[in-house]
């Protein structure tokens, strides 16, 4: 109607251009409309690329009809502030990201037109008309101020949304601090008021509750629910909410990963990388047992903490991936691969069915880069390490630590590492007894873990080191399969 009556009223002959611009954008909003209503849900990601792809399509369409309609002083230069103002309303960004959006979008009519001024004679002549650069300032002043109280409002939407989130309870659990986010969900530190502790709280919303990752969300559950080691993460609680929030509920754990360990020491004194592993592998055991394969064993799914007056306690973490032998035909057959690169077994790594052997092999690995400060195998590219799992030797341990690790030690290493599993330790458990057996095992006090600098995490980090690596490291981690493998 707008177009029709400046047509008519004020610049005969624009109706037609403004028709022909309007008519490119519609699909545009056609294309939104219809992947908002198909399943899944877009990710945040993608709903903030369809935001910039409408506002900021918008934004252009309007500044290209200012140059039919009076160029510089064009009034229609204010309907990008108007954009803006409503993408600020719609949308709740924290202020940086926000500012970002929204700056983007109202800078798209002053930066149009003045690009257009270099094929356009009639806007160059407007950028030396003292008149028309006036009104042109005006408009730009006005769109800095929409956009910045248009960030600030958008601020503040997150910031209630946020604060509503962090407040609201998950079945009996007040959500608290979040520890960390990855691709398989969040982890929060929540209250339970009956049992009047902090405890873990693993969250798969309903937007990422694809089948795939509800059936690994039940089997990690499942498998950790039902180990009782004390060196495994005990598991509390499990459920969904009635707006389809799954949830379990852990021990809240302070300490740090191996692979903080690792990062900030390096090579570790070998009694301690003995002492750790071994109880890894004790509560492997246990899994074993039950026929249950870990199957992405990685310093960052060995947790390191304190249990009453116990340092250098580790918990196992993690089991995502895990899977019973007698109950998942996925575990013995060929072609899938689940694990993480530089720790996967050889079975593992070229898609052939894998077993206790496999965990075996990982925490072969770890107890390796523990004692080199380095893996055996190390790169970015997944496919060469995982060819050379398959079929390259591992450095002996002598060519980074010399003659440093005692010879049981360093023959318990490579046994683990063997390409064949009928070569390496049956289980966990044989792996444990062979720690045991070694000279140096039980000589580890652990009073020395807290000399090691920085091994006590410092204030105000102390719950955003504690499972933060449940799902950091899902990011990291190689899966391929058949859907729910």
């Amino acid at each position: 109607m707008l177009d029709a009556i400046v047509d008519i009223s004020v610049r005969p002959g624009v109706l037609l251009p403004f028709a022909v611009l309007r008519g490119l954008f519609w699909p545009v909003i056609g294309l939104t409309v219809w992947r908002l209503h198909r399943a899944p849900p877009p990710t945040p990601a993608l709903l903030r690329g369809l935001q910039v792809l409408n506002f900021g399509g918008a934004a252009l369409t309007v500044s290209l009809m200012c140059i039919w309609y009076g160029g510089l002083p064009s009034p229609y230069l204010n309907g990008v502030s108007a954009i803006a103002a409503l993408q600020g309303a719609a949308f709740a960004e924290q202020w940086r990201r926000g500012g970002l959006l929204l700056g983007g979008t109202a800078a798209i009519g002053p930066v149009t037109l003045i690009v257009a001024a270099a094929f356009v004679p009639e806007l160059a002549d407007q950028l030396r008309d003292p008149a028309a650069l006036a009104v042109f300032g005006q408009h730009v002043t006005f769109a800095v101020t929409v956009a910045g109280f248009a960030t600030l409002g958008t601020h503040l939407q997150w910031s209630l949304r946020r604060e509503v989130f962090e407040s609201r309870s998950i079945g009996r659990y007040r959500l608290e601090t979040r520890l960390g986010k990855g691709g398989m969900g969040e982890v929060w530190a929540a209250w339970h008021n009956g049992l009047r502790r902090n405890v873990a709280l693993k969250l798969l919303r309903a937007s990422d509750a694809r089948p795939s990752a509800i059936a690994r969300f039940e089997r990690e559950v499942a498998a950790m629910s039902e180990l009782t080691h004390p060196n495994t993460v005990r598991v509390f609680d499990y459920g969904v909410t009635e707006d389809g929030i799954w949830y379990y509920a852990m021990e809240l754990l302070e300490g740090e990963d191996l692979g903080k360990v690792l990062s900030r020491s390096g090579a570790q004194p070998v009694e301690r990388a003995v002492h750790l592993i071994w109880q890894a592998a004790r509560a492997l055991a246990e899994a074993h047992v039950r026929g249950t394969v870990h199957r992405d064993l990685k310093p960052e799914n060995l947790f390191v903490t304190t249990a009453g007056i116990e340092r250098d306690f580790l918990k196992v973490l993690d089991f995502g991936i895990a899977k019973r032998a007698e109950r998942d035909v996925t575990v013995t057959q060929a072609g899938w691969i689940g694990g993480t690169p530089a720790y996967m077994s050889p079975e593992a790594a070229s898609g052939r069915p894998c077993d206790a052997r496999g965990d075996v092999y990982a925490l072969g690995v770890v107890l390796y880069e523990l004692l080199a400060g380095r893996a055996p195998f190390e790169g970015d590219n997944a496919a060469r390490l995982l060819f050379a799992h398959m079929h390259t030797a591992p450095p002996p341990l002598s060519q980074w630590c010399g003659d440093r690790i005692p010879a049981d030690v360093d023959a318990v290493v490579m046994r683990c590492l063997e390409k064949e599993p009928d070569r390496r330790f049956s289980d966990a458990g044989q792996l444990a007894e062979a720690l045991a057996r070694c000279d140096c095992f039980g000589r580890w006090d652990a009073r020395l873990a807290a000399e090691t600098p920085g091994s006590k995490p410092r204030e105000g980090h102390r719950r955003a080191d504690s499972l933060a690596a449940t799902v950091d490291g899902e990011a990291q981690t190689l899966e391929h399969g058949a859907e729910g493998a």
